[in-house]
């Protein structure tokens, strides 16, 4: 079967919806979001291709593709095309991916969330951060990957893969004890997805350098925020209509 001449159907456009927020995205938490099975999942892709709304990256073999925006799949979900990632390269893949997949567990798990590309449109998640390293004093700006609505406030998601230097992340951290300081205090907290127990470990014992209080960190593995999304897929009968948290 082609799809070529083929206009994407509702379902399809419900699924650029979410990829409109989160930019790319490998093949399993597309599905789980929609709420389908592979091989509908690809139909839809492969519509939505066939339109020009997104296109696919191939990743190492065995990791299968990106199914990434296009500046017109952007704009047809109603969102500015600068949306669309400029370009993914294999250094980004890895950080792409598991963006991707924190992005659909917060979704199927009926959350309001924040994707990486809505933070880098608002300046309310620009924090500055100071840190002392070899060359002297750091004055830099950081935004978190994610973010999401709780019962007590907005939290941000730090998605750490890898290690960062000390110094950075000592410094990223006593912004989080800062922003999480206090009844007024601008965040409620923040979670730590890793992608290892290493960087787990690491950005722990930092964080009580930094005096981050334990009741405003919380860690996941990036393997436990899979199980958790396969384990929640959304129903088919889900809307995708929300543009935003």
């Amino acid at each position: 079967m082609t799809f070529t001449g083929v206009r994407p159907g509702p379902r399809s456009m419900q699924a650029l919806s979410w990829l409109g927020r989160v930019g790319a995205t490998p093949a399993e938490p597309f599905e789980l979001v929609l709420g389908v099975g592979e091989r509908v999942a690809y139909d839809h892709v492969r519509r939505l291709e066939a339109a020009g709304l997104v296109k696919r990256v191939p990743m190492r073999r065995g990791q299968g593709s990106l199914i990434v925006l296009t500046r017109a799949g952007a704009l047809e979900a109603g969102y500015p095309a600068s949306r669309a990632p400029r370009s993914i390269t294999p250094t980004t893949w890895a950080h792409t991916s598991a963006c991707a997949w924190v992005s659909a567990w917060l979704e199927v798990r009926g959350r309001a969330w924040w994707s990486e590309r809505e933070i880098a449109e608002d300046d309310f998640w620009r924090f500055p951060v100071r840190y002392q390293d070899r060359r002297g004093t750091a004055r830099v700006t950081h935004r978190p990957d994610l973010a999401a609505q709780t019962g007590s406030g907005s939290v941000a998601i730090e998605v750490e893969l890898q290690r960062k230097t000390q110094a950075r992340l000592y410094g990223i951290l006593s912004m989080y004890t800062d922003m999480t300081d206090g009844d007024e205090a601008p965040l409620a907290g923040v979670i730590y997805v890793t992608g290892n127990a290493d960087v787990d470990n690491i950005v722990r014992r930092t964080a009580d350098r930094a005096w981050l209080s334990p009741a405003g960190l919380s860690f996941r593995t990036l393997d436990l925020v899979i199980a958790h999304t396969r384990e929640a897929r959304l129903p088919v009968s889900r809307s995708y209509d929300r543009r935003g948290p």
